[in-house]
């Protein structure tokens, strides 16, 4: 350092020997006070201690950059700089040296630029400027082929029957799935029941896996497998005394999953869940059950070390209870941080014959009290809603949330029913597609009278250019703000019924699920992963001979 004490002293020596001024009785460093001393120390103290409660970082065998405290994953540039930062500093110094064999190039007093680097610094989400040209791009293209119709006398009505473009903007971000705030549909539920103050007595515990792992902070645990048996496991014995049976439930992770897109969203800066996941990888997952006699029945189910994460199939084991004993669970709790599935677990409230109580952490949800202020045809809607309106698996519509599709379903009986009816058979009935258009139609502010979507679409742009039907130049088209021709409309309609028919026959043991090919995506020669399929055939109109 520049200004440490060894520099204080030697400068002060220096000044005494030259006598170019008198040498001070006082040379000591500011640093080398009791006090300051005293500070260093105990931040000495308190960094060790930290590293014993959370862990030695310089044991870590991963080639992630970890908090200490948090044990949050920096992005994998700030490793990079880190890596590559003293290289860095060693080129700046090689570049000094060499200016310095020609004088006219660099001086001796002439300052090394200094590297600004702030490796943790958190970069503000702002829009990708490559975002909005594409965006701009698409909006110009819409504009150019509009006229481009109408010079040639091409028909109008069929012009909008197609999206004109690769991806539609109402529904697709880039070519992605768009997302929305699934958590406000449980909200507008949640408003409707009083929150039980205390936990009530139960019989059985639900865990989300990831749920457990994010309320379970790693303290004194330097590897994945201590994580595990130091952490993890007394928290579940500790549930097994408590409840009759506890089951832990993981989400598999492949990569040829249809949530493989929705996960790669939610990246890895801030997921605790995707780094200690592996923490389970070939040990085991436990199902505790306590029978009449207090009596603990442990269980295993071994997780395979595959990259696919297969579990293995629960008929491979002994039953861990009969039948008998399964007449005594009447009562779950399920843990949980997904507040999007509240949707779900209505449904199988209202289809089962058990007490179902969600965990969200901060408060309890009754969801037998919830299910009782809606019939069964209406908790049928409300889970095909979910879908369309945006979940993991099928997208949302740019801007309309979940809130105002709720109280469009709610108004009318008309959507409840046809809503009710997706998810029956693997096939969508032509009823259901023509209430879904429809219901996309009064989405987008449109008049009862409006029941195609491609109607609707002819009589936005009839607003934007008015009766001459012309586009002034500059004039700005928003293809957003257009609801989806019926073409992607029908392929987005076969992604929420297959989810929804994925969701209504959770109950059985072995369901037969045919492929997803068939249902509104379909695999990308390049990669090799699932995509949603936008539409099929020409993305524009073919031009008149």
């Amino acid at each position: 350092m520049i200004a440490g004490p060894e520099v204080s002293h030697l400068v002060a020596q220096y000044e005494a020997a030259c006598g170019t001024k008198e040498g001070t009785e006082h040379t000591s460093h500011h640093e080398e006070t009791e006090r300051a001393q005293r500070v260093f120390f105990e931040n000495v103290e308190k960094l060790s201690q930290a590293m014993k409660d959370m862990g030695n970082p310089f044991q870590e065998e991963s080639r992630d950059l970890l908090s200490l405290d948090t044990k949050d994953i920096a992005h994998h540039t700030a490793a990079e700089l880190i890596g590559t930062h003293l290289e860095k500093c060693k080129v700046r110094f090689q570049e000094f040296m060499k200016g310095l064999e020609g004088e006219e190039e660099s001086t001796f007093y002439e300052p090394i630029k200094k590297n600004r680097v702030d490796f943790f610094r958190q970069v503000p989400a702002s829009v990708d400027s490559s975002k909005q040209k594409v965006l701009k791009e698409d909006c110009q293209l819409f504009s150019k082929l509009f006229i481009s119709c109408q010079s040639r006398e091409c028909d109008l009505k069929e012009f909008f029957r197609h999206e004109n473009q690769s991806h539609p903007a109402a529904l697709s971000d880039g070519g992605k799935l768009h997302t929305c705030q699934k958590s406000h549909l449980t909200t507008i539920l949640e408003s409707q029941v009083t929150t039980p103050e205390a936990e009530p007595d139960a019989d059985t515990i639900i865990i989300d896996g990831a749920a457990l792992v994010n309320s379970l902070p790693p303290r004194s645990s330097k590897t994945f497998e201590e994580y595990a048996m130091l952490d993890v496991l007394p928290t579940i014995q500790a549930y097994s005394t408590k409840y009759k049976r506890t089951d832990i439930v993981f989400d598999v992770y492949r990569p040829s999953s249809l949530k493989a897109e929705t996960r790669s969203k939610r990246g890895r800066e801030k997921s605790k869940g995707m780094l200690f996941f592996h923490a389970f990888t070939g040990c085991d997952v436990i199902s505790a059950f306590r029978g009449k006699g207090k009596k603990s029945a442990w269980q295993t189910w071994d997780v395979c070390d595959e990259a696919s994460g297969v579990f293995s199939k629960l008929s491979q084991y002994p039953p861990v209870v009969d039948d008998e004993d399964l007449k005594t669970l009447e009562k779950f709790v399920v843990m949980m941080y997904d507040r999007s599935s509240t949707a779900e677990g209505v449904d199988d409230a209202r289809s089962s014959t058990v007490n179902i109580i969600f965990d969200m952490g901060d408060r309890l949800i009754d969801i037998n009290q919830l299910a009782e202020n809606y019939s069964q045809e209406h908790i049928s809607a409300l889970l095909a809603l979910h879908a369309f309106t945006g979940a993991d698996c099928t997208s949302a519509f740019k801007g309309k949330g979940k809130v105002r599709p709720m109280k469009i379903l709610n108004q009318n009986s008309k959507f409840i029913q046809i809503f009710a009816a997706v998810g029956d058979s693997w096939e969508i009935d032509e009823l259901v597609l023509s209430g879904a258009e429809e219901f996309t139609c009064r989405l987008y502010g449109f008049s009862p009278r409006i029941k195609k979507v491609d109607e609707a679409r002819e009589i936005k742009i009839k607003k934007i250019c008015g009766s001459s039907l012309e586009l002034r130049q500059g004039l700005s088209v928003d293809l957003s703000t257009f609801p989806p021709c019926k073409r992607v409309l029908l392929e987005h309609m076969k992604r929420v019924n297959f989810q929804v028919c994925v969701w209504k026959r959770a109950h059985e043991h072995y369901p037969e699920i045919p492929s997803p090919l068939d249902h509104g995506f379909h695999i990308n020669s390049e990669t090799g992963k699932l995509e949603p399929l936008w539409f099929e055939g020409r993305r524009h109109p073919q031009s008149p001979r």
